[in-house]
């Protein structure tokens, strides 16, 4: 069902939904809803989007708000978890804060590396999925572990969320997921620690919590990308 009030702006509509579910970018939403992003910027520019696909994956929404936008947003009567109001909050509120924010989870080989995930123009990276956390906001994705350099610290198969950050705002001594360049066509990523190296501001050296991994001195100029691990998840 596509329908098209004239007097009501969708777009507010849209971008109080990505809001409201914590989307950083209309290309998040776009894929959540399984649409490309060229159809919701359409959307946007024809005053028209579908009601059906919007409720197929928010059916908590109120179908009366998406048709008129008169509030409330939320149908009447759902649980916390649903609505996403924090305590204290009044159930009449037309625009409700939310704490969980959609984080896009990545497989980093299947798009090439972190370089390319973090990437300012990244609208054709290949999100697997969503993940929500309480109270973590301001990520940039998230991506399973592969191997076991950081164990016991890390496991493999845990899960971790990660934020951008440039070589020159690393704080010492945190954990990083780096990609760095081996040569002009290849790199490889990877989690450790990060220290000043002995060998001058030129270099970083990596550090790995399993003692089989040697620290290695790397210079800056062969990063490619690096980010800051917010949080990790272990699955039992």
């Amino acid at each position: 069902m596509r329908i098209n009030h004239k007097n009501m702006d969708k777009t507010t509509i849209l971008n109080t939904i990505k809001n409201h579910y914590g989307f950083k970018k209309d290309s998040d939403l776009a894929r959540f809803l399984g649409i490309s992003p060229q159809t919701f910027c359409n959307w946007k520019k024809r005053n028209s989007y579908s009601i059906q696909r919007i409720l197929m994956k928010f059916s908590e929404i109120n179908p009366e708000w998406l048709l008129t936008g008169e509030e409330p947003m939320l149908k009447a009567g759902l649980p916390y978890e649903d609505s996403y109001l924090s305590a204290g909050e009044e159930s009449s509120a037309p625009f409700v804060k939310t704490y969980a924010h959609n984080i896009p989870l990545y497989d980093l080989e299947s798009n090439g590396g972190l370089k390319n995930v973090l990437k300012k123009n990244s609208a054709q990276a290949v999100i697997s999925n969503f993940i929500k956390i309480p109270n973590l906001v301001d990520c940039d994705g998230a991506t399973y572990i592969k191997g076991d350099s950081m164990h016991p610290l890390l496991k493999n198969g845990d899960m971790i969320v990660f934020k951008s950050i440039s070589p020159e705002n690393i704080f010492w001594g945190e954990l990083y997921l780096v990609e760095i360049a081996i040569n002009k066509d290849s790199a490889i990523t990877t989690i450790r620690h990060i220290r000043k190296s002995e060998l001058g501001d030129g270099y970083i050296k990596l550090v790995s919590e399993n003692p089989v991994y040697e620290p290695k001195d790397v210079p800056v100029t062969q990063i490619n990308a690096i980010a800051l691990i917010r949080a990790s998840i272990r699955f039992h």
